[in-house]
This record gives C-alpha cells, structure tokens and sequence, in this order.
C-alpha cells in the first residue's frame, strides 16, 4: 500500500465510508498498517460493543486476532477472542469449560478436511462410488458427534469452518470430468452440511472458505511459510478477508437487522440523469458503463433474494423514473420490485420518514444507497440511525459496493423473508381498498369484507427459525422485547413448563405468514405468566392482536389456568402497547404487574372477532 492510499484510509471521516475504502482497497494490508486502520475506526466508532468468541481450531488461530480486531472496529465492534487448546478440544464442551465461562456470541469450528476423517489426508479419487457415498456419510456423523456437543451448550452462534487444500485436485485439469470428480464430491459434502445444520442444529452458520478461496485466489489465500513453520494458513487478504466475514456475523447478532433498502436512481441505478439526459440518454444497459449499472441492479435483486424490502427515493419527475421502470428494455429492477416509493423533489430526510410510517418500520432498519455527497450527508446529519451507503465514484466498483455491509447478510431464511415485497405489496392493496370501502360509507364494514382467517399453532417446531427471527426484530408490538435465538425458542417448546404459540393471517388479499408470537411460562398449574407476546406491525389495525390473546386465554383456561400475570416493559420503541393489556382486562397490581383473572372474567368467544381462529396442536414428531 502506498502512503497516499493509506493517509487516505486514515482521514475518512465516516465509518461507513471506511468500510467501503476496504472493501475496495486494492493490494495486501501489512500487519502494522492494519493497526492504524484499526485504531482510527475505533476513533470513528466511539464505544465499541462487545463481541466475545470463542475459537476452537485444528490450526494456530490466535494470529488471526489483529485482523479479528480491524474487521470487529470496522463494525464497531470489540473482538474479545479466546482460544481453546490446540486441537479438536471437546473438552471446551462442557458446562464448567473455560470456553463456556467466557459467555461467547460466537463459536468458531476452525476444523481441517483431515480431521473430519482420516481417508480425506489421502486422495480420495481412487475410491469407488459407494466408498465415496460412505465417506460422506461418515464424515457427516462426525460433525453431527463434535457440533452436538457444543450445541446443547451456551456457547452462541456456531460457526463452522473447514480449511481449503493447499494443493489443486488430484486430477488437475481433468477433475470436472472425472467421475471421482474430488471437487462434485466437496460440493456434496457441503451441500449435506449445510442442509443438516440448517435443519437440525438452531443459531449456526456452515462458513464456506472455498468461496473465499475462489474469491482470493490460491497463491494469495495461503502463506506457505506460515503454514510450515507455525501451522498458520493465512496470507494478509485471506486472514483480513476470513476477519471480515466472522465480524459480519457479530454484527447481525449485535445490530439490527436491515429490512429496507432505499435506492437513488440517477447515477445509482443507471448512469446519467434522465431528467436531462432523456430515457434514450441514461447508460444501462451491456455496454459500459451501463453494464455496470445492469450488474448493481442484478445484486439488488440478489438482496431482495435475502429478505430486503426494496424502496426508492429519488428527486425527479415521477413520469419519467416510471417510463424508465415500465419501458427500458436493459431495466431488471421495476415497478413490483419495489414495495414503496417516493419520487419527488422533496429532502430525501423527510422522504425517509415518509416511507418508515408508511412501510412501519423503524429508520435503524434502513440503509440508503446514493450517488451524492450533499444528499448522504444530509441523510447522516438528520437521521443518524440511517445506514449511509455512497455509490463509489468509479463506474467499475459499483456492481459490489453494498457487499461489505454486513447488516446485509442473513443468517437464517425463512418463507415470510422470501415473500417479503409481495406481503408488502397485499398490504398497499389492503389500504387501497380501505380507503375504497371508508369512501363508500361503509367502514365498518371493512374488516368483515377482509374474510380474514387466523391460524394459532401450538408449539410449531418446524417455525423456529421464523419465531426467534421475530423476537430479534420485532420492536414496536412486543410487551417485553425479550431476545431468543433458535437454541432457546426450541428448548422452551420442548420444555412441559412452557406454551409457544404463533399465529398467521390469511384474508382476501392473501396470506400474511407468521406475523405473532406468545410465551406462557406455567406456574403450579393454575397460573401462568406471559414472558413475550409480539406482533408485525403489518397486521395492525385488524384486531387481530386481541383475537390472538383472547384465544389463548381460552386455551389456558380450558387447562385449568386461572390467572394470567403479565408485563409491560417499555422501551424507546414499543409505546405502541403501553395500553394493549388493560384494553385486554388485565388490571395492574401494586406491584406494577398485570393480572387477568380467567374465572370472574373469562376471555371473549371467537364469535366476537371479525376473524375466522382456527387452534391448532403441536406439531407432529
């Protein structure tokens, strides 16, 4: 790196434009210039959270700590690692290890492909097809073995990682063809352990270093007199590479998720102006530099991909940004892509608000991709919870500026996240159609025209991943904004001392997903205390908070419960609720706490809700 380049890392001003240098930074990173770096992205974060991790490795780890450092005050995040004992330490698996006391967010499997089985040390190619399929078998029992150890403990998201070969196939250039092809057998390996932990092990990520090997490249990957002398891999961009993407996992843990991605379109999401350069003038398209636009847009639909809600927010004409979006023949991104908009010549500021109180969404969930200097820091001046995103300046860099955002990634999918813009799409028809019936003198009629139809599921453990997506984000309606991950979600419904409900909203314009959540804790049988209750906010106005309350009141009711104690514990969010169980007849106590006496008060019928409820048992083994 030359002087220029590395005074200029050190006077950006921002921490996300910090991380964007970074991202785009072209050469290695020496040790002693990664410290400065990190020491001005902590001046640039202020206090930094912390992110303890636990490291357990078949290989030296504790050098990657100076690059866990960097990438962690990137995100503003202090990296507290600690290191097992060398070796496959299952020992650190138990309640009184030092791993465990050490409370990690985070627990890193640094594992080699030998240690998953002794045959992988060796060529694998000579091995028949069922010697291969047995292979992978056995090496999926051993994972199953090692991660279900640290699993059932305390030990936070898990993370598992196997070091890529040194060396290319055994079969060089021929390995695509072959039928012993090393690299399809990898691929499958993968491909089971990754759907194995998905399905089975809840708060745990298969971290591929393949694909950061394909990115990097061999030569650059490993550092061969590292590896000899002191059985560390990693070259400079590797271990700031591998850094960055641990750290990216810490900082979805640790921030709020981002939900909306709000887009410019001049010199955004085509080159040029199309108010002043004309729908034939604006650069998209497969010449340069329109193809680098084409390709920006082709990862916006990838993020899309991941759960984002799109939104744009241009100054412009709205006629022409339409005919843009309807007729352009290179266009990807159009109307549908998109649940919200606003185009006009308004402070992009006020438009943002405009669009958090019409999606419900709080501002910390958006992150705002621009081409300005006066429009970003505009946006950074008034709304400091607003992730800022600049378009880099050269053309070239734009297609991957938004990959080095780590509130971008996911760590679990779900169906709502996959239907995101369509259930935002139902809910503009929805309020379209209020407003149709409202014109019409017949609003109270509107919800009944809705034919709504709730689902309650009792401990639905195939929801898991979904429910503690929801205690995570859910901000505005939740009583007590408790936090879980999918380790605890699913040993509360696994546990006879709890009730787990969830519900979905169908109606004429669709299918809502699981948008409700509620946690009973059983006390002696006759009483229970409710440790969360949360709705989306995209069902709100619908009663159908209430007819979810009261149906579990009926269900608690009909087992014997006779008072429900409950809380409501505000935050800088969740004011909406404040009134949501007294409106319910909970009554407080001077204790502060909220009691429902199911006897001398019993719950409303289903009958007296405009919603169809159907109850349903859990699910089956």
């Amino acid at each position: 790196m030359t002087k220029a380049e590395l005074d200029r890392l050190l006077s950006t001003p921002h921490l996300g434009d910090l991380r964007g240098e970074m991202a785009r930074l072209r050469g290695p990173l020496s040790l002693p210039e990664a410290q400065q770096v990190t020491e001005h992205a902590k001046t640039l974060a202020g206090e930094l959270k912390p992110l303890p991790i636990a490291i357990v490795h078949t290989y030296t780890s504790d050098l990657l700590d100076p690059w866990l450092a960097l990438a962690g005050a990137l995100q503003g995040l202090d990296v507290q690692p600690y290191h097992a004992p060398y070796g496959l330490a299952l020992q650190e698996a138990t309640p009184d290890s030092a791993l465990v006391r050490h409370r990690p967010a985070i627990t890193l499997l640094m594992l080699r492909r030998e240690d998953l089985h002794p045959d992988l040390s060796r060529p694998i190619t000579g091995l028949a097809g069922d010697a291969q399929a047995a292979l992978r078998d056995a090496v999926l029992a051993n994972l199953r073995e090692w991660v279900g150890l640290f699993r059932i403990q305390p030990v936070g998201h898990l993370i598992v990682t196997v070091l890529p070969s040194l060396a290319a196939p055994t079969l060089g250039h021929y390995d695509p063809h072959a039928e012993a092809s090393e690299a399809a057998w990898w691929a499958g390996a993968k491909a089971a352990i990754g759907g194995w932990m998905r399905e089975a092990v809840p708060a745990s990520l298969f971290l591929d270093q393949d694909e950061l090997l394909q990115q990097i490249g061999r030569n650059a990957f490993f550092d061969r007199r590292y590896w000899y002398s002191a059985r560390f891999p990693y070259a400079p961009d590797a271990a700031r590479e591998l850094a960055r993407r641990i750290a990216a996992v810490g900082a979805v843990l640790s921030t709020p998720r981002a939900k909306v991605l709000v887009l410019d379109a001049d010199n955004t999401l085509w080159g040029g102006v199309v108010g002043e350069d004309g729908f034939d003038g604006i650069a998209i398209g497969p010449d340069y530099p329109g193809n680098a636009y084409l390709d920006f847009q082709r990862r916006i639909l990838d993020f899309q991909q991941r759960g984002l809600i799109l939104a744009m927010c241009s100054k412009n004409n709205p006629e022409d940004v339409d005919q843009v979006l309807k007729d352009h023949p290179h266009q990807l991104l159009r109307d549908e892509h998109f649940a919200a908009r606003r185009v006009n010549w308004t402070a992009k500021p006020d438009n943002l608000i405009s669009l958090a109180e019409e999606l419900n969404l709080g501002l910390d969930s958006f992150i705002f991709v621009d081409d300005s200097d006066h429009e970003c820091a505009a946006v950074r001046l008034r709304l400091p919870q607003v992730e800022v995103i600049q378009v880099p300046k050269r053309q070239v860099d734009i297609p991957t500026c938004l990959d080095h955002v780590a509130r971008l990634e996911v760590l679990s999918l779900t169906r709502e996240d996959l239907a995101k813009t369509e259930l935002y799409a139902q809910e503009r028809r929805r309020r379209e159609f209020s407003e149709s019936v409202a014109a019409n003198g017949n609003g109270t009629d509107y919800l009944t025209r809705l034919q709504m139809a709730m689902t309650i599921r009792l401990a639905p453990a195939t929801h898991v991943p979904r429910l503690a997506q929801l205690t995570q984000k859910t901000n505005q309606f939740n009583l007590t904004t408790r936090r879980y991950d999918e380790q605890q979600m699913q040993s509360f419904m696994a546990s006879g001392d709890w009730i787990v409900a969830d519900f979905s909203l169908a109606d004429t314009f669709g299918d809502s997903g699981i948008v409700g959540l509620a946690m009973f804790r059983i006390e002696g049988g006759a009483s229970a205390e409710l440790d969360t209750f949360l709705m989306s906010c995209r069902v709100i106005g619908r009663q159908a908070e209430a007819a979810f309350m009261h149906g579990l009141l009926r269900h608690l009711a009909e087992r014997g419960v006779r008072e429900v104690v409950a809380d409501y514990l505000p935050t800088r969010k969740n004011d909406l609720v404040k009134n949501f169980l007294p409106e319910q007849g909970y009554a407080q106590g001077s204790d502060g706490r909220w009691r429902r006496d199911l006897v001398a008060a019993p719950p409303k019928a289903a009958a007296d809700f405009p919603i169809a409820i159907d109850l349903q048992q859990a699910d089956p083994p």
